[in-house]
Order: structure tokens, then sequence, then C-alpha cells
């Protein structure tokens, strides 16, 4: 009796269990302002976009906001780069930057903090086609400033300690999601980089890792 009883509650809780796995729904798409009326760079594999724009989504899904005096890294007030990027980005989730305004700041005057924070809007916003507009390098930029710097004078030596002290900000989970994008790039787009080289590079120099 005690067997059957046992078997009775594995059934009742297998049957729940599947019941809740039916009742989820699937991860809502990511609402973001450069979606709209663009067409993703690669028609190749539409599927394998969509999973990493939620695997994206989701990883950085947790990250606080920096705060409106840790957007830039410094706090130079006659710098007019840094104060245009502070103003543009102040109070600004990353889901609501428009390409006009991924395209015109640029990720290495971002603080460690902001770099996590908004980082996802420009892996996601890489991902269109913006035709030829003055967005249309936000691929480019974005790769290029995920690989470290090549060479082996003392200040390439100090920008690769600078680059990878600014990359340890990001979690396990996140880099995971940098990998998964720069993989993405290096199989779906290789007419955008020589033979994907710069991806290729960033995944052998930092991200490729097990993390």
């Amino acid at each position: 009796m005690a067997i059957l009883a046992r078997h009775r509650l594995l059934l009742l809780a297998t049957a729940s269990l599947l019941a809740c796995e039916k009742k989820s729904p699937p991860p809502p798409p990511v609402p973001l302002a450069v979606d709209g009326g663009y067409s993703p760079l690669s028609i190749r594999s539409p599927a394998r976009m969509h999973a990493l724009k939620q695997e994206i989504a989701m990883a950085f899904a947790e990250v606080p906001y920096p705060g409106d005096e840790r957007i830039v890294d410094g706090d130079n007030p006659y710098d007019l780069e840094m104060a245009e990027l502070t103003r543009a980005l102040r109070g600004r989730h990353w889901k609501q930057l428009s390409p006009r305004e991924l395209r015109h700041h640029d990720l290495a005057f971002l603080s460690r903090e902001a770099l996590q924070f908004y980082l996802p809007a420009y892996l996601i916003g890489s991902l269109y086609d913006y035709g030829d507009t003055p967005y249309a390098d936000i691929l480019h930029s974005t790769v290029f400033a995920l690989a470290l710097a090549e060479g082996d004078t003392a200040r390439e030596h100090i920008l690769r300690q600078h680059e990878v002290e600014m990359f340890s900000v990001f979690s396990p989970e996140q880099k995971r999601a940098i990998r998964s994008f720069l993989e993405y790039v290096r199989d779906e787009m290789p007419d955008e980089f020589y033979r994907g080289d710069v991806p290729k590079r960033a995944l052998t120099q930092y991200w490729g890792r097990d993390w």
C-alpha cells in the first residue's frame, strides 16, 4: 500500500509540474526602441536572433540604473562629449534608446556601472540594418569595443588592463550573453568583418571562455 501511495503522489506531482509548464508563457519579445521599422542585418537564422535577444534581455534584466552621477567615467564638467552623454542618458532605461542615441554616444565614455546597464542596447541595436544612415556602424563600434587592444607598447598594456577591469563588471551570465552575441556576429554576419576577424579576436582574447 505504501508503494502504491508513493506512486500516486509521484504521478500527481508530475502532472502538477507539467500543468505549470504548460501554463508558463514564453518570454515576451524585447520592447526596444531600435526594433521599430528596421530589418535584421541577417535573415538567415531569425530564430537564433530572437533567442539571442531574449538571452541578452534576461541576462541584463536585474542590472540597476547606475545613477545620474555615474553615467560617464569621470566628472570633468568641461568635457563636452561626456556632458552630452550624461544629458542624453540621465534617467533613461536602455530599452528606450534609439539608433541615433546609440550611434552618437560612444561606449568608451561610460562608467563601469553604466556600461553594464546600457550595453544590451548596443548589443541588440547591432543586429539591425539601418541602411545608408549615420547609424549604420553601431555593429562595428560595438564589436570593436568588446575586443582588447593589441600591441606590446606600455600604453597598449595599460589600455588592455583598463579594458579587462571594465569587463569584470559583468556577471558570468552576462558574459555568456556577450559571447553568444559575438558568436552570432561571427557566424551570421561574415561579410560585416573580414572573415569575422574582429568578433573572432574578441572571443579568443576574452569572451570565448567557459564562464
